[in-house]
């Protein structure tokens, strides 16, 4: 029996996502099947791959005749998902199917568990780095069951007021039973998908619908940014405005990414990842109803945080003027005040000592060995608790 179906959309990387399929494939264990989803231009390469690839764990859903909108391709790789678990990676990521082994654990623990949750590793392929990058490793492994209502308050309102909303829920990079992406589909229109930036639509709606959310700190997966990834646009503004007017016409006739009650730009020079966070989860707050009290101050606490980050001042300066742009006509200018980003200081290094901290193991990329997600996660486990020790139980698990 299938328990597990990790879905790989694609599009237009078929060298990396040849990579990611042939690292799963030296999985053992058949518990799991691997879906691909090819939106590609050109349907050749991967035809051709699996023209000699013989592992029966492997599907492929070739190209339809017009390219469909990063919504259509994932819609269609959860109606052909045949486990009772879905996870779904990018074609430059890499996931342990040994991941089988925590979802049954906390089945075990925890009967009406429908939603877990790890924190991955993160790599840049060699090709992705314009600046010095480091990656990263976490370093624990406790479990534990997560409140939706705590969590909620981290993904609605934004509470903690940093640049990412601390909630990690969801299919990307995290396992969601099937009943339950069953129910959200019914829930919201008879779709799984409605809004284009959909791993932080579906983690808001993980969120609102699951009985009960596990998560785990030891990573089983892999962020990998690749040269030619959406991640790969933080580093570089040009390379994500380029990737923002793609998505947009890819996406059209759909729900667009910029909406008239949250009016920031995602065109403007000075767009961040930040920002298209927020305006996927006011969206989705705005729509179906959800309490969003306290949003507004803690967005501006995020969007200093976002600027905190800039390496340059004409970066600093981008992203100051973007931010401070929409908060002066969004409800009136009622959250303007609170927007008070500190001034630009020039960062004594970037991204150049590896290191510890809280709990995660940042390394330097440029000289280390691994080339690949996979090979950085073969790396990486050398410095963490083994997955059999995770998942036989040798470790306590929180209540």
């Amino acid at each position: 029996m299938v328990h597990l179906t990790i879905c790989l959309p694609t599009r237009n990387r078929q060298a990396y996502c040849i990579k990611t399929i042939e690292a799963l494939a030296e999985a053992d264990g058949a518990d799991f099947e691997v879906l691909v989803g090819d939106n590609s231009d050109d349907p050749a390469p991967l035809a051709a791959f699996f023209a000699t690839f013989s592992d029966r764990r492997f599907r492929l859903l070739p190209p339809r005749p017009a390219v469909l909108p990063m919504i259509g391709n994932w819609e269609r790789l959860l109606g052909q998902a045949e486990g009772r678990w879905i996870s779904v990676i990018g074609d430059d990521d890499h996931i342990d199917s040994r991941v089988t082994g925590l979802i049954r654990r906390c089945e075990v623990l925890h009967r009406d568990v429908d939603a877990i949750s790890w924190d991955p590793m993160s790599f840049h392929w060699p090709d992705n780095r314009p600046v010095p990058t480091l990656a990263s490793i976490p370093m624990t492994s406790g479990i534990e069951v997560r409140s939706r209502q705590a969590i909620g308050d981290r993904l609605y309102r934004w509470s903690e007021g940093k640049r990412r909303p601390a909630a990690g829920v969801g299919l990307y990079h995290g396992a969601v039973r099937k009943s339950l992406m069953e129910r959200i589909r019914q829930a919201y229109g008879g779709r799984y998908f409605e809004h284009p930036v959909v791993d932080w639509e579906n983690t808001c709606k993980v969120v609102a619908q699951a009985n009960k959310i596990v998560h785990c700190d030891r990573p089983f997966s892999v962020l990998g940014a690749c040269a030619a990834s959406n991640s790969a646009s933080t580093l570089s503004r040009d390379t994500m405005k380029a990737r923002l007017d793609t998505f947009e016409r890819e996406n059209s006739g759909g729900i667009r990414l910029e909406q008239p009650f949250f009016p920031f730009s995602l065109s403007d020079s000075g767009v961040s990842l930040c920002l298209s966070i927020a305006t996927t989860i006011t969206w989705f707050c705005r729509t179906h109803g959800v309490d969003q009290t306290g949003f507004g101050v803690n967005f501006a606490h995020a969007a200093m945080d976002e600027c905190r980050y800039c390496t340059t001042r004409e970066e600093h300066d981008a992203k100051v003027g973007c931010f401070a742009r929409g908060f002066a006509i969004w409800e009136d200018g009622r959250w303007a005040g609170d927007f008070k980003p500190a001034p630009f200081t020039p960062p004594k290094t970037v991204n150049q000592l590896s290191g510890l901290s809280n709990g995660t193991l940042h390394i330097r990329e440029d000289g280390i060995g691994p080339a690949t997600p996979a090979e950085f996660y073969r790396f990486g486990e050398n410095a963490i608790l083994p997955v059999e020790a995770l998942v036989t139980g040798v470790k306590v698990f929180a209540p």
